[in-house]
């Protein structure tokens, strides 16, 4: 096993994450630098202060990461960004996956709820397009008849007739669908 080599440029940006994850942990513990570094056994804030800050890039004593994550109640995995998961325990971590999983499953259940309600009112506005204009329809076919009364006994008047009643029947039961689909989806909300 070859050892593991690490350039300059990757150990600064080792501390600087380091740095950034530092300041994250002690921010969510609600402490002042100050009250951080005597909690870390610094004498003052100076020296964390470098660290959060990677002002010196090689600076992070060895019993830093330990020392901060006792202190923190943090992971070391997550003060050296191995993971976004900050706790220690590794049941309550597993815990705290499964919810975070779920949270994505419910997001994209959402999504796609809401993908398919924008595209049942692109529907819905194209019902009713067709709606009004078969109802135009429906008003032209009986004036015309009213002006012409040997429509009826003119070749394909008859069928013209019934194609337009089964539609107009056909029409009238997607319109009745519709609206026990909206009264169904108000009753919910």
């Amino acid at each position: 096993m070859q050892p593991v080599i690490i350039d300059t440029e990757e150990k600064q940006k080792i501390v600087k994450t380091f740095g950034q994850r530092m300041i994250i942990a002690r921010e969510m513990c609600g402490l002042s630098g100050l009250e951080a570094a005597e909690r870390l056994g610094y004498a003052n804030s100076s020296k964390l202060s470098k660290i959060e800050h990677a002002s010196d890039p090689l600076a992070i004593p060895a019993f830093l990461p330990y020392k901060a994550s006792i202190v923190y109640q943090v992971s070391l995995d997550f003060l050296f960004a191995l993971s976004d998961d900050w706790q220690r325990d590794p049941l309550i971590s597993q815990q705290c996956q499964i919810q975070r999983a779920l949270e994505q499953v419910s997001a994209e259940e959402n999504n796609a709820i809401r993908n398919l309600f924008d595209q049942l009112s692109v529907v819905e506005q194209a019902a009713e397009v067709a709606f009004n204009r078969f109802g135009e329809i429906k008003k032209i076919v009986n004036r015309f008849r009213e002006i012409n009364p040997e429509f009826d006994e003119l070749k394909l008047g008859a069928k013209l007739l019934r194609v337009v009643d089964e539609a107009s029947s056909e029409v009238a039961a997607i319109g009745r669908k519709l609206a026990g689909y909206h009264a169904s989806t108000q009753s919910k909300t």
